[in-house]
């Protein structure tokens, strides 16, 4: 008797497509083809997600308390609470985020590098984690402008005095690092950053008789030291993965393909 459990559509559409074996399938090989394996979330997993949430939330409240901020100015968009343009400081926002790509890549490496040798790689991934964290929340929340002078009595310039101090003690400390990556990027994210930081400092009472366009001047050039940053941070990471990954020793490359002899 021939096969009836195939329709004709079925039928065309599998001589159509050379697959003759559709017909053969059970219903129960279907059926395991279409599930899904699903895990419950482990209780770890459960407390490394919600104790950094909570903390965040408890810290909102600590500062809305305490700085006498209001709530809805601590929940809420900024450019919805100041209503204005959706699209009022869009570069500083990519910036941000840039720094936070930069921060993620390089830390996520480094816990990767944490067991291999020697360990200098994975120091030098997680000071730059560091360094681009720092950074991003400095841009976020204007550290150096406002929050520290604020309520710290730290003025900007001794802020970015103490900037440039742990930059070139990074810079020292993983020359020979640095060295081994495309640190040409290196050298054009701080020039970019530098040339930003000393237009505010040095020319801030000459750029205001170029008008709105000095803001571009500065802006500008701390965009593309951003860019150029994360840029090198993520080059370097997958650099020194790859160098990582092809010694003999290291644990995290993968155990040779079994011989089939």
């Amino acid at each position: 008797m021939p096969d009836h459990t195939c329709s004709n559509q079925t039928r065309l559409l599998t001589q159509d497509s050379g697959v003759s074996a559709l017909c053969k399938l059970s219903g129960a090989t279907l059926h395991k083809m279409g599930s899904v394996a699903w895990k419950t979330i482990s209780p770890r997993h459960l407390l490394m997600t919600l104790a950094p949430s909570l903390s965040v939330l408890v810290v909102v409240v600590a500062a809305s308390l305490f700085l006498q901020v209001s709530m809805p100015n601590m929940t809420r968009d900024v450019t919805a609470i100041a209503n204005i343009h959706p699209l009022s400081g869009v570069l500083s926002n990519l910036g941000v985020l840039l720094w936070c790509t930069a921060a993620a890549v390089c830390g996520f490496a480094s816990f990767f590098l944490r067991h291999a040798q020697p360990r200098s790689p994975s120091r030098f991934l997680l000071s730059s984690s560091l360094l681009s964290v720092y950074l991003m929340l400095d841009d976020l929340f204007q550290l150096h402008e406002n929050l520290l002078p604020r309520y710290l009595g730290l003025s900007e310039k001794i802020v970015i005095s103490a900037l440039a101090v742990a930059l070139f003690a990074y810079l020292i400390v993983f020359r020979r690092i640095l060295w081994r990556t495309n640190f040409g990027a290196l050298v054009v994210a701080l020039g970019f950053l530098g040339a930003s930081a000393g237009e505010d400092l040095i020319l801030e009472t000459w750029l205001w008789r170029l008008g709105q366009w000095a803001f571009l001047l500065e802006d500008g050039a701390k965009w593309l030291g951003i860019v150029f940053w994360c840029s090198y941070c993520v080059h370097a990471s997958y650099r020194l993965l790859d160098g990582a990954l092809g010694q003999p020793n290291n644990p995290l490359r993968p155990d040779p393909p079994a011989s089939s002899l």
